[in-house]
C-alpha cells in the first residue's frame, strides 16, 4: 500500500513512512465514521436478541465481532437462518434502528475536519452500505450534504458489503484510486480500500475495536488527526 503510516504519541503525529503523495479525494464511510451510531446499533441488536431470548451484547463485545457481510455476524450471535428469515431480520433491524436514530449524532469534531479538507481543495465522497435514500436524508438532516461531491449508498437493506458499489462509484465520478484515501471504522473498510486501490485510515471510535483495526496498522484515535497529516 502506498501513502503514509502514522502513529500518535504524546499528542503529536509521527510519520513512520512518508512519500510525496498529495491526496485529491477522500472517500468516507458513513455509519461509525461520520455518524456516531455504535451505541444505537448495539441497542438495536439487543432489542432483537431480547425478542429471541438470546443474550445481549455489550458495546465492547459488539465491536470485537461485528463485520461485513453482516449475515455471518448475525449467525455468530445466535441467529439461525435455517429457521430465521434473513429478509425479515434485515427489515427488523432497519425499523428498530430508525426508531432509535432520532437521538443519533455526528462523530465528535467531524465538522471542522470536513471543513478543513474542503478548504484544501480536496474532493470528498461517501461510500456506504446504508440504503442510499436513507443516507441522503441523514446528510440533509445534519446539514452536511454540501461537503460531498458524490454520495454512493446501497440499493438494498442487507449490508452485504461495499466493493461492488465502490467500483460503480469509480465509474460515476472522476476519482483516481492512486490519489485517494478512504476513511472508515471497520476492517471491511480497509478491505474495500485495498480492492479499489485506495490508501486508508481507520477510525478507532466506530464499529470495530482499535485492537482489531490495528491488524491493518493505521488507526486514528480522533478525527482531528486527519488534518495533521499535511495533505
Amino acid at each position: 500500500m502506498s501513502g503514509k503510516i502514522y502513529t500518535w504519541c504524546n499528542g503529536r503525529l509521527n510519520a513512520e513512512i512518508m512519500n510525496d503523495m498529495e491526496y485529491k479525494n477522500v472517500v468516507w464511510d458513513w455509519n461509525g465514521t461520520l455518524l456516531d451510531d455504535v451505541k444505537i446499533s448495539v441497542d438495536t441488536i439487543n432489542v432483537m436478541l431480547e425478542r429471541k431470548h438470546l443474550g445481549k451484547l455489550t458495546v465492547e463485545e459488539y465491536r470485537s465481532i461485528f463485520g461485513f457481510p453482516v449475515k455471518p455476524y448475525y449467525e455468530s450471535i445466535g441467529f439461525d437462518f435455517t429457521r430465521d428469515d434473513w429478509e425479515a431480520v434485515s427489515r427488523d433491524f432497519v425499523n428498530i434502528y430508525n426508531d432509535l436514530a432520532k437521538d443519533v449524532e455526528l462523530t465528535p469534531g467531524i465538522i471542522p475536519v470536513l471543513e478543513g479538507i474542503k478548504k484544501k481543495g480536496i474532493r470528498q465522497y461517501i461510500l456506504s452500505a446504508l440504503k442510499e435514500d436513507l443516507l441522503t436524508g441523514m446528510l440533509e438532516r445534519f446539514g452536511i450534504r454540501e461537503y460531498f461531491d458524490g454520495v454512493c449508498g446501497s440499493n438494498n437493506i442487507y449490508a452485504d458489503g461495499k466493493v461492488a458499489r465502490g467500483e460503480e462509484m469509480l465509474r460515476m465520478f472522476p476519482i483516481v484510486p492512486g490519489e485517494t484515501v478512504m476513511v472508515g471504522d471497520t476492517l471491511h473498510d480497509a478491505e474495500v480500500a485495498e480492492a479499489l486501490g485506495f490508501d486508508f485510515r481507520l477510525y478507532a471510535g466506530g464499529h470495530n475495536s482499535a485492537e482489531r483495526l490495528a491488524e491493518k496498522g493505521i488507526v486514528l484515535q480522533r478525527m482531528e488527526q486527519l488534518l495533521s497529516e499535511g495533505w
